[in-house]
């Protein structure tokens, strides 16, 4: 199994109480299946990773979690890959039959162990304090192939507790398999007009992209991992000149001269024609050389701007520091996200909105 590690851009770390600590003892136990299962020899000498979760079946908290966790052992491969879960339970009425019971009523597929299975004395470790404080069920330890623990990640939710489980699996370097994820949408500008020949694409992994039709739209497959976060980039970088004429250069030089304020934040933007965070001079300097052919391009911007198109200005008369930073303004996504997404395309130097959105 590959074990490199790859993170897709936008992978946020959760709250977390995780403690990475000494090496984890060996244990032996029989799942509630009948099966054997030795931590080194069946799993860590293997290479794999695993996923002790400590709970019980009557335990309130352990019970409102379990319907995530058949869904997040399917995202880590089912046990067949990189990582394999192991539940055991820290009480002794717990017997093997009745976490045969649970996982039965809970549609749980990865193995169990009562006391009869031993594992209370496979949990003993970890519940007396040997690598952190317990704080009481449901608690997870992510064991690495190298032996190390990572003791008790842990969110304010029980996603943002699975969440954290996930990034400290990452950390041990298992891969996830990813899954096909559909990403549609549309492109629209300023006056809700369908923008063609945009190719959209996810920021870091180009091989998945699509480009928009007539219609402004797109449509794509991506194998994408679950619970990292992704941002959707859009791009149409030709035809500079597209819209601008000296009509735009005179509305950037009534907006300079204060005789007429541009307010509308699409507007301003499209204005910024060398990208400096305002408007100056140098936007006409740029576009003047555009529309006289000395250059064919923007020294400093793409032809076309695009952002979420669900993204609300907090200072639409001054929108440049808060929509140059992307993350803002970007589509950022899950494989959890239901689609569409939608994005708004200013054409940069057309301050007048008269450029051909098919163009």
């Amino acid at each position: 199994m590959k074990r490199q590690l790859h993170l897709a851009i936008g992978l946020f770390l959760f709250a977390s109480t995780a403690l990475k600590s000494q090496t984890a003892p060996n244990f032996t136990i029989t799942d509630s299946d009948g099966q054997s299962h030795n931590l080194y020899t069946d799993y860590l000498d293997q290479g794999k990773t695993v996923v002790i979760k400590f709970f019980f079946t009557t335990c309130p908290p352990c019970n409102a979690m379990a319907p995530l966790m058949e869904p997040f052992y399917q995202e880590w491969g089912g046990g067949a890959q990189d990582v394999e879960f192991i539940s055991l339970s820290i009480m002794n009425f717990d017997d093997n039959n009745d976490v045969a019971l649970y996982k039965a009523a809970k549609g749980h597929t990865f193995p169990g162990a009562g006391l009869d299975g031993g594992s209370i004395t496979a949990s003993q470790p970890y519940l007396n304090g040997m690598f952190g404080n317990f704080t009481g069920t449901p608690t997870f330890a992510v064991i690495a192939p190298d032996r190390s623990v990572i003791f008790d990640p842990r969110g304010i939710s029980f996603v943002a507790t699975l969440d954290s489980v996930d990034v400290a699996i990452r950390s041990t370097g298992a891969e996830k398999p990813p899954i096909p994820y559909t990403i549609s949408g549309t492109v629209k500008n300023t006056q809700n007009a369908s923008v063609a020949g945009v190719t959209v694409s996810v920021s870091g992994l180009a091989q998945y992209a699509d480009t928009t039709n007539s219609a402004g739209q797109f449509e794509f497959t991506a194998m994408l991992e679950p619970r990292l976060d992704y941002v959707l980039s859009a791009s149409k970088n030709y035809n500079f000149v597209n819209g601008v004429t000296t009509f735009d250069m005179i509305e950037i030089r009534k907006h300079v001269l204060a005789l007429q304020i541009i307010t509308q934040p699409t507007r301003l933007l499209a204005a910024d024609a060398n990208k400096s965070g305002g408007i100056s001079t140098q936007d006409i300097v740029e576009l003047r050389k555009l529309v006289l052919s000395v250059q064919d391009s923007l020294s400093q911007q793409e032809s076309w701007f695009f952002y979420n198109a669900a993204y609300t200005f907090v200072n639409p008369e001054h929108p440049f520091p808060e929509i140059y930073n992307t993350l803002n303004a970007a589509i950022k996504f899950r494989t959890s996200s239901l689609p569409p997404f939608h994005f708004r395309a200013v054409k940069i130097g057309d301050v007048n909105e008269s450029a051909d959105p098919g163009q």
